[in-house]
């Protein structure tokens, strides 16, 4: 009942709240060039919600301290109502969130050292400067500074030791000193890059300074002029993010601002001018959510990290919107939830997401956790598959968004495991290839997108792989950190499951942002197109190609032969106008040959493995090496034309590892599937004959690649080139060729009684062959 009502709340119709009138024109408004006085403060009041304004005029005239201590014991309870925590039960959550993260002291204490160590309490905003241990402030290092997370951190602190005054001082100290520095002009603006009144970083800074005055409107070191020199800065900077968020712009810098804005208009409605900040807010952020969700519930700039950032977003204002009985527009709730169904999509058995693109929480980290957003999602749609993949309890990360009631309700949410089987992102280009959800099962996804509007989060990974089986991360990628050396790297494609040519990166023209923070977008990256994308209860296959190596006269695509049980055949093709080429395979990992240059593999922890097999008939040449602990295996063929035709073969012990040399047996059964190679000889299976230089087969199917020809009964089919084909055969014994190729291709069928016949198939209709 509890998250029915919630729901029911939260998506409320839009229409205007009772008692809180749309504003006119002539409506005084805050200013964003200057900071409120005291008398401005009261002069500002909204008489239809503080409705005692003329007596609080008149008493200020009398005795101005009485009126504001006044004015700040009002919005000291209002505060207690309106924001997510009641501020006067903090300790009592306090005390509940240090009985159930017990972990989270030390990083509290360790990150509000680490703030404390670098700045004085009276900050400067302004780069060039040094900080206390006598370095020289980076721009990555000022703009944190202007988001005051760590302050966060220290109110964790003051908790923790008993309510100590020290962080309240250093708190409103900081605060007044970057109000000082406006008032004298000596901070960054945004025209240098690093601006700490941009909307991103003063939208995190207002939502920080938010929660640290729940945290702290308890304490008796907390006084009423504190509490007003606060409510001034955050009127002045939503200010200035009004102004800043008149229309929309791509990007979550400016959703963090207007998040930010909306928060402010709800939690100080006393004020003139805030109701249109809330609906100029709203209203902005419903346009993102409209043009930043894709069709297929994606965030547009394709990353993990910024998908999650959204959610939080607008869980955020809708949670607060819905606390004080403010209107969230109705069509928010389609989208939101198309947020969390795109997560599940993306979703792997072990419960966490791949690295894909910008992922920044955890540098050099290979997975996402999703537990903690997941839980807002189940809570708000109360639907068992979200909450699959949600954490147990409350995670420390939404704990203070969240009521005392919301957070007891989540003991009585059902968990159900999803039937979903591979799926695919088709807007944002992410397709996923999966056979099931037990904990050892296979995962890929491929990436095949490019964000039209912004694509400063992409990496050099058109076309590249990320899989997951047995519980490891066989083909990794890695989240990043922009303030890194090596954030140019590790966006680009040696840290990727790509194919290039002649060692040219896919990421090409390096451009870095004009802050110097570290952030920095590529001016060239490949534009991808999905030539096919087919799904069946055993096997999955897709094929694509990319413009990235046009310029060198060389066409590509990737095809991906997915056999469920067994693992995948990666063909990557090559064809060259322009003479020869080096042609190379990266794959991620730590590698060792095996017997052979064809072979090699990757072994973990628990003994499961994975091994990388050349199939086709070419040699290439390998070489690995490794960056900050992260290995790759790169494989080199030269030639005009030239193909890679590579086994990834997942397996769960030593004793279901590919057994060497391959190349004396030819053959490997697992999952049900036999594979065999030909080595130059004709391939037979079930009455199939054919020159293909690998075949895959199971009951009812069989995959040719590389045949230029195959035959079956009296009929025989021959092409012009060698392609790669699916032989399905029903249990009349009729058989239904499909050709697993970007377009139509042309045929000869000799038929049994020696007539011929020319025509073309494609992969949907295929070709039936009879038994």
């Amino acid at each position: 009942m509890r998250i029915k009502w919630l729901v029911l709340v939260l998506f409320s119709s839009w229409m205007p709240i009772a008692g809180v009138l749309a504003e006119e024109i002539t409506v005084p408004r805050v200013p964003d060039d200057r900071l409120l006085t005291d008398a401005e403060l009261i002069a500002l009041l909204d008489p239809q919600v503080y409705g005692d304004k003329a007596d609080l005029e008149r008493e200020f005239r009398e005795d101005p301290e009485k009126a504001l201590k006044a004015l700040a014991e009002y919005l000291r309870a209002a505060y207690a109502q309106r924001y997510y925590v009641d501020w006067r039960n903090a300790p009592n959550r306090f005390a509940d969130y240090r009985r159930r993260f017990p972990e989270r002291e030390v990083s509290h204490r360790r990150l509000a050292a680490i703030h404390t160590g670098l700045y004085p309490a009276a900050a400067r905003w302004k780069l060039p400067y040094r900080n206390l241990l006598g370095d020289e402030v980076t721009a990555y290092e000022l703009r944190h500074l202007a988001r005051q997370h760590k302050v966060l951190d220290m109110a964790f602190v003051h908790h923790y030791d008993g309510g100590a005054p020290a962080p309240v001082d250093y708190f409103s100290t900081q605060m007044r000193s970057l109000n000082a520095a406006f008032e004298a002009g000596e901070f960054e603006d945004d025209n240098g890059g690093n601006g700490v009144y941009e909307s991103f970083r003063a939208g995190y800074r207002v939502m920080n300074w938010l929660q640290i005055h729940a945290l702290f409107l308890g304490s008796e070191s907390y006084d009423w002029r504190d509490q007003l020199d606060l409510v001034r800065s955050l009127l002045h900077t939503a200010a200035i993010l009004q102004r800043k968020n008149v229309s929309f712009r791509y990007g979550n810098h400016q959703t963090r601002g207007v998040v930010a804005l909306a928060m402010v208009a709800i939690l100080f409605r006393d004020f003139s001018g805030t109701r249109a900040w809330y609906d100029q807010a709203m209203s902005i952020l419903g346009q993102h959510l409209e043009k930043e969700v894709n069709a297929d519930g994606f965030q547009f700039e394709r990353s993990v990290h910024y998908h999650v950032g959204d959610i939080y977003n607008y869980f955020q204002v809708m949670q607060l919107a819905q606390l004080n009985n403010y209107p969230v527009p109705p069509a928010w709730r389609g989208k939101l939830e198309s947020m969390f169904d795109a997560a599940v999509t993306l979703a792997r058995p072990d419960r966490h997401l791949p690295v894909l693109q910008d992922d920044t929480d955890r540098p050099w980290a290979e997975y996402n956790e999703m537990g903690d957003f997941m839980l807002l999602g189940s809570m708000l749609f109360n639907d068992p598959v979200y909450n699959y993949f949600a954490g147990e309890t409350v995670a420390p990360a939404v704990y203070w968004w969240l009521r005392d009631e919301q957070i007891a309700a989540i003991g009585s949410l059902e968990r159900q495991r999803p039937a979903l089987g591979s799926d695919a992102l088709p807007d944002t280009g992410y397709y996923v290839m999966r056979d099931g959800w037990a904990a050892g099962d296979h995962h890929l996804v491929i990436s095949a997108g490019l964000s039209a509007q912004k694509p400063d989060h992409q990496h050099g990974d058109m076309l590249g792989l990320v899989a997951h089986a047995n519980g490891q991360e066989i083909l990794p990628n890695y989240q990043v950190r922009y303030s890194l050396p090596d954030y140019e790297h590790f966006k680009n494609s040696l840290v990727k499951n790509v194919a290039m040519v002649d060692g040219l990166l896919q990421g090409r023209g390096w451009k870095s942002n004009k802050g110097g923070s570290g952030f920095g977008k590529w001016e060239r990256l490949p534009s991808p197109e999905v030539i096919t994308w087919l799904t069946r209860d055993d096997w999955d296959f897709f094929a694509g190609t990319h413009d990235g190596y046009a310029d060198l006269g060389v066409e590509y695509v990737r095809k991906v032969l997915f056999l469920k049980g067994l693992g995948w055949i990666v063909r990557d093709v090559f064809e060259s106008s322009s003479g020869e080429h080096r042609y190379q395979q990266v794959w991620q990992g730590h590698y060792s040959p095996e017997t052979d240059d064809k072979h090699h593999r990757a072994t973990f922890a628990d003994g499961s493995g994975l091994d990388v097999l050349q199939l086709g008939r070419g040699e290439p040449s390998w070489a690995v090496s490794s960056r900050r602990g992260k290995g790759n295996l790169i494989y080199t063929l030269t030639g005009a034309p030239g193909e890679f035709t590579t086994l990834l073969y997942p397996f769960d012990s030593f004793g279901a590892r590919i057994q060497t040399p391959f190349s004396g047996q030819k053959q490997l059964s697992a999952g049900g599937w036999t594979l065999r190679t030909g080595a130059g000889e004709d391939l037979q299976s079930g009455g199939l004959l054919t020159d293909a230089a690998v075949l895959v087969e199971r009951a009812g199917l069989v995959f040719a690649l590389g045949a230029s020809r195959v035959s079956r009964g009296g009929q025989s089919v021959a092409f012009g080139q060698p392609l790669d084909l699916a032989l399905e055969i029903d249990a009349n014994g009729h058989a239904r060729l499909l050709p697993l190729e970007h377009e139509a291709v042309e045929y000869t069928l000799r038929a049994d009684d020696g007539t011929n016949r020319r025509g073309r198939i494609d992969p949907e209709g295929g070709l039936l062959l009879s038994p």
